[in-house]
């Protein structure tokens, strides 16, 4: 907070399109558990069903993206380290819910690009793919929640660094 150009404010009075972004940060150590089934979206309870199973593992989720077929959960690859609960939570699952499809991946970093102003900024998340992209990043995870305050990304822990660089490149120059 003390360094120069950072300003922590409560409100913006009005939009500023030259303060489009006002933060940009990422994180590694997540693992991703991808569940695909056909439909899952009508099927009553399927969300909370995977959920209970995390619960009963003590185990809590970062993130949640999600599609009609598809549902990503995000967790600390930290609390997946023990294979044996590892492999009781994929257990778990396939019982609970019977997916076409489930897998756990790790390695992913999680960048949040994050601004008031981007709910009125035409393109704002096309600079940001178009940043990642030229820095030759692939985006494996991509989020942006309906209040448009933040854009949550996924890339390989190997390149958290490079994303970072490229996005602050693109808004702040």
């Amino acid at each position: 907070p003390t360094a120069p150009g950072t300003m922590i404010v409560s409100a913006i009075s009005e939009y500023d399109s030259a303060h489009i972004i006002t933060g940009v940060a990422g994180r590694r150590g997540f693992s991703v558990i991808n569940i695909e089934k056909d439909m899952m979206n009508a099927e009553i309870g399927f969300g909370r069903r995977v959920l209970d199973v995390l619960e009963d593992n003590d185990v809590s989720f970062e993130h949640l993206p999600s599609g009609v077929d598809t549902m990503s959960v995000i967790v600390s690859s930290s609390s997946l380290k023990d294979e044996f609960k590892r492999e009781r939570i994929l257990t778990s699952i396939n019982k609970r819910v019977h997916p076409d499809s489930i897998v756990i991946e790790d390695g992913l970093a999680l960048l949040a690009v994050v601004g008031r102003g981007m709910v009125k900024a035409k393109g704002t998340a096309a600079r940001v793919f178009s940043a990642i992209s030229a820095a030759g990043i692939n985006i494996r995870m991509i989020d942006q929640g309906s209040s448009e305050l933040n854009i949550i990304i996924g890339v390989e822990e190997h390149d958290l660094e490079k994303a970072l660089t490229a996005i602050y490149h693109e808004f702040v120059k």
